[in-house]
């Protein structure tokens, strides 16, 4: 029987993404399916300095996993930044998922990318010792009268119908009209329903990259794709279709920086319907005192504010709120944020 959500988070794996699920009630649970982006691998591209590196590498994410995960979860896996350069990625997916799967006992749904039906169709056939897998398309990267060619060609390898996931992904929608995504992004839902395979999600992520260029103090940022998810519900035809987002992050890969010479702006992103509220204040780094602690006095008093018995994260802004705390740090921004976000959509969904 293929798995069932109502929401898929794709998530960064970053520590405050981590601790955030850690966190979650079994109820919450059972209404998500994390896909997780797994991070970059030091290693050469060829299969032997690859081999040399991944049980390390694999070794430690099984540990983050059983930590993050309750037993009986179930998650997906997509590997396209491990090691973009290696050309075998349907063999890594495969390798990954399989090892994974083991050291971490726990469910694992390989994602396969339109890069691996183009570049490696031979391989997709080493996939079937999966129950079921994510077909993730990226819409600005094809056409939606190609999705039943992708169809065919993974169900020619063995992975039929009954068992494929469709992700349809929009990728990085910031500040677009969701009336005009919609109709872009129709055709898609229409070729993924006509196609009949075991479930068909939207996706997409509306917030920016970074924080720079807006002023201190409160602004909205539009949820595009919690926007346009509404706008689609309320068509009968699109009823079946499930949800994701990227929670409190920006679709792209974070780029690779030296931490040193970066100054996040202490802030709060906090998820409402619809919208973002972000509460900014200064610079992090030799930044003035307990400026989270203002901002999360600022979100107390605002309407929008869930309460502090509404998820982990709103516990700890009420927290940060009552005590002298300091300014947190940039994992313990997201946490908060991606907590709130995670359970608060769960719950409209």
């Amino acid at each position: 029987m293929a798995t069932h959500w109502k929401y898929l988070p794709i998530l960064k794996w970053k520590q405050g993404e981590r601790i955030a699920l850690q966190h979650l009630t079994s109820a919450q649970w059972d209404a998500l399916v994390p896909l997780i982006e797994l991070p970059p691998i030091v290693a050469t591209p060829d299969a032997a300095g690859l081999r040399a590196v991944l049980p390390a590498y694999l070794a430690k994410l099984a540990s983050e996993l059983k930590k993050t995960f309750p037993e009986g979860a179930t998650f997906a896996i997509d590997v396209r930044y491990v090691a973009p350069a290696y050309k075998r990625q349907v063999q890594l997916l495969q390798v990954i998922c399989t090892q994974l799967a083991k050291l971490s006992e726990r469910k694992i749904i390989p994602v396969i990318t339109q890069s691996m039906l183009i570049q490696q169709p031979q391989d997709l056939g080493d996939l079937k010792t999966f129950p079921e897998v994510v077909l993730r398309i990226i819409t600005g990267f094809t056409q939606a009268d190609t999705i039943d060619e992708m169809v065919k060609l993974l169900a020619k390898e063995g992975l039929t119908r009954s068992r494929l996931h469709l992700l349809i992904d929009q990728f990085s929608i910031v500040n677009e009209a969701s009336a005009a995504r919609v109709a872009l992004v129709k055709p898609y839902l229409d070729a993924a329903l006509a196609v009949n395979v075991a479930s068909t999600t939207l996706a997409g992520g509306a917030f920016p990259i970074n924080l720079m260029g807006m002023g201190q103090g409160v602004k909205d940022l539009p949820r595009v794709e919690w926007q346009i998810w509404k706008i689609l519900r309320k068509d009968a035809k699109y009823k079946m279709i499930r949800y994701s987002d990227y929670t409190v992050s920006n679709p792209a890969p974070v780029p690779d920086m030296d931490p040193k010479m970066v100054n996040p702006s202490v802030a709060i992103r906090y998820a409402a319907d619809g919208f973002w509220r972000l509460f900014k204040a200064g610079g992090f780094k030799k930044g003035k005192p307990n400026q989270y602690k203002n901002l999360c006095l600022l979100l107390l008093g605002d309407a929008i504010y869930s309460g502090a018995a509404f998820s982990f994260g709103d516990a700890c802004y009420d927290k940060a709120a009552n005590a002298k705390l300091g300014n947190g740090n940039p994992s313990s921004w997201r946490r908060d944020a991606t907590s709130h976000h995670l359970v608060l959509t769960a719950a409209a969904l």
